[in-house]
């Protein structure tokens, strides 16, 4: 159950990354993080779309995260840019290069030692304090992220801000690894849960400046890379997610197929080549 929740939130991720980026192309350059920038991406039906799509991508992962180790979840949904490249191929008529189909085969090999490599386990309880050091990070996170928005758009700030919603999707995800649904009154107590709120939030929003700002590419490839890398570290370091006895290496080799398979394909994450088309066939 948990390995089929992972397959359908990277259908979701990779189908909304398009969407998103359709979405953010049509904002101002000098958009900053603040009331304009909700009420414009309110008002744009691909983006809501992608909220839609990212909302039920984020309900399959949270059932994953109730049995499966966070950096098999995070690899899963990483390999969502293959789901986009799929649909940049099926819908906007891209063309799949040797290296985008190589890409492809790690990310699948990759994606099959990670099923073999783990099996349903119940979560880790995290250390005292955890808790309330992540909803400090997610806080001191958005202070970080509002002063980056407001300096004048650039490249750069463009993808500091895009490794900044990588960020926010960790805390998201570790957020949704740790609490416990099963104590619903207590799980709105917990500082865990408004601290994956709070990032989850802000991820949204950086994601949505940085594709304004910076290169689709780099800015989808250092999003996926910081929210993959840092959530699994989380998870082995705060609540000791494991791979099974003696696959330990074999886990980490499929890690990292997945992740640079996820890579090598992230120009289908939706690249200004393909928002062009798209932008083209809307105008015909």
């Amino acid at each position: 159950m948990g390995l089929l929740a992972v397959a359908g939130a990277a259908l979701c991720s990779g189908a909304a990354v398009v969407l998103q980026a359709v979405a953010a192309r049509r904002l101002p350059t000098d958009a900053g993080l603040g009331v304009g920038l909700v009420r414009r991406l309110a008002g744009s039906p691909a983006y809501l779309a992608a909220l839609l799509l990212v909302a039920l991508g984020f309900g399959l992962s949270f059932v994953a995260l109730r049995t499966l180790p966070l950096f098999v979840v995070q690899a899963g949904r990483a390999s969502g840019l293959a789901v986009a490249a799929v649909l940049a191929v099926l819908v906007l008529g891209a063309r799949f290069g040797r290296r985008d189909a190589a890409g492809l085969v790690a990310l699948g090999v990759g994606l099959v030692g990670l099923a073999v490599s783990v099996a349903p386990t119940r979560v880790s309880v995290p250390p005292p304090g955890v808790r309330v050091g992540l909803l400090l990070a997610a806080l001191a996170l958005a202070v970080l992220a509002w002063r980056i928005a407001a300096r004048p758009p650039s490249a750069r700030s463009g993808m500091v801000l895009a490794v900044a919603a990588g960020v926010g999707y960790a805390v998201l995800a570790f957020a949704a690894h740790v609490v416990d649904p099963s104590r619903p009154l207590a799980m709105l107590l917990d500082p865990a849960l408004w601290a994956g709120g709070v990032g989850g939030v802000l991820a949204l929003a950086l994601t949505a400046l940085a594709l304004r700002r910076a290169a689709v590419v780099p800015v989808t490839a250092a999003t996926v890379a910081t929210e993959t890398c840092l959530g699994a570290l989380l998870g082995l370091v705060l609540v000791g997610d494991r791979a099974l006895p003696g696959r330990g290496l074999l886990a980490a080799a499929a890690f990292v197929l997945v992740l640079g398979g996820a890579l090598t394909v992230a120009r289908f994450g939706a690249s200004e080549s393909l928002v062009d088309e798209q932008r083209a066939r809307d105008d015909a």
